[in-house]
């Protein structure tokens, strides 16, 4: 079975350094997305139990990091293609999947199954595997939290707010994960140094005709929450009536 796995490299929102309510986005480390991880282990967890190959699919729209792509490629895909170029930077989900479709394609990369994670963690719009699959005309299941792959066809489980929804769709599919399908390995020391030898395959944007509306990202803020700061003298025990008080009208206790 070859399987398409789409990994978006991100700032670690973890360790965002902040300038009053100014984020420094670009001074955090690099990693890859979360839910994309998930999304690559399942594909590498489907290799080893019915064999053929993995391909890690990476657009690259921001900070790019080839020790960290190195790490994809050492939790065990086989080889990377990655698309790049000036006019792939920024935000624009559309964009960002017609890359895809086009350099699979232009490069000759069989599938039979696409993963992706839900959505990326930095901008999470959860939206590029439907686009995807519309510009493949490939059926798509979204937010799946647990799938089996047979010979023709995928069971999954939709992990919604009121429930759970179960489909069985026929491959070639694209899936979206949510980080309840697997828990990522950790590749060995060993791993990394041999993902250096795998196969990276370089696309360049300007190969590929793009053609996809503007998308511009203005401006990023933090939430700044001002505390009330009410301070409170007396005696202890009346203190601590205002106290329960307070906590009572704010519906605390």
């Amino acid at each position: 079975m070859d399987i398409v796995a789409c990994v978006k490299l991100v700032y670690d929102e973890t360790q965002i350094p902040l300038s009053g309510d100014q984020l420094l986005i670009e001074e955090a480390p690099v990693k890859i997305s979360d839910m994309d991880k998930n999304a690559l282990e399942e594909a590498v967890r489907i290799k080893e139990e019915k064999g053929g190959t993995v391909t890690v699919v990476l657009v690259v729209t921001g900070p790019f990091d080839e020790t960290i792509l190195k790490e994809a490629l050492a939790m065990g895909a086989d080889r990377a293609l990655i698309i790049e170029g000036d006019e792939l930077v920024g935000h624009n989900p559309f964009r960002t999947a017609q890359a895809i479709a086009k350099a699979i394609k232009e490069k000759g990369i069989g599938y039979d199954l696409i993963l992706c994670g839900e959505g990326s963690s930095d901008q999470y719009s959860c939206a590029m595997p439907a686009m995807l699959a519309e510009m493949l005309s490939l059926p798509v299941a979204t937010f799946v939290g647990s799938m089996e792959v047979g010979e023709d066809n995928v069971i999954v489980e939709r992990y919604l707010e009121g429930g759970f929804e179960r489909l069985e769709i026929p491959l070639p599919a694209i899936i979206s994960v949510t980080s309840e399908v697997n828990e990522p390995r950790i590749p060995t020391v060993i791993q990394i140094m041999r993902a250096g030898k795998k196969e990276k395959i370089n696309v360049s944007a300007s190969e590929l005709n793009l053609s996809y509306p503007q998308v511009e990202l203005v401006e990023i803020k933090a939430l700044i929450k001002e505390r009330k700061r009410e301070k409170l003298e007396g005696d202890p025990s009346e203190v601590a009536k205002k106290i329960a008080d307070i906590l009572a009208e704010k519906g605390v206790i």
